[in-house]
């Protein structure tokens, strides 16, 4: 069962827990991730998904696991998707194949 009420964004963890917490700007942090800071602020605003890459890199910067970063992103696609227009209406045609 999905929640309800929207999951944070990864983005949101990036902010609160690596740059307020260790005092990093986007410069900063782009630097370490071996990324653009473009691609970290949109991280940061939610205008860009985690990717795989980018999950293994900030587990190893935090030391967390890569796991960790991607179900924060799963469950957020998740979330969206249960709630896109376009999947409800094919949603409501499928039947369950087992009871």
């Amino acid at each position: 069962m999905l929640p309800k009420k929207r999951p944070s964004i990864p983005g949101e963890f990036i902010k609160e827990d690596i740059l307020k917490e260790f005092s990093l700007t986007q410069d900063e942090l782009a630097h370490r991730l071996g990324v653009s800071r473009r691609t970290v602020n949109e991280l940061v605003n939610g205008k860009r998904g985690l990717t795989a890459d980018i999950a293994v890199r900030l587990a190893k910067l935090t030391n967390t696991s890569s796991e960790m970063w991607m179900n924060l992103q799963t469950s957020l696609e998740l979330w969206e998707a249960a709630r896109d227009k376009n999947n409800i209406k094919i949603l409501h045609r499928i039947r369950p194949c087992c009871a």
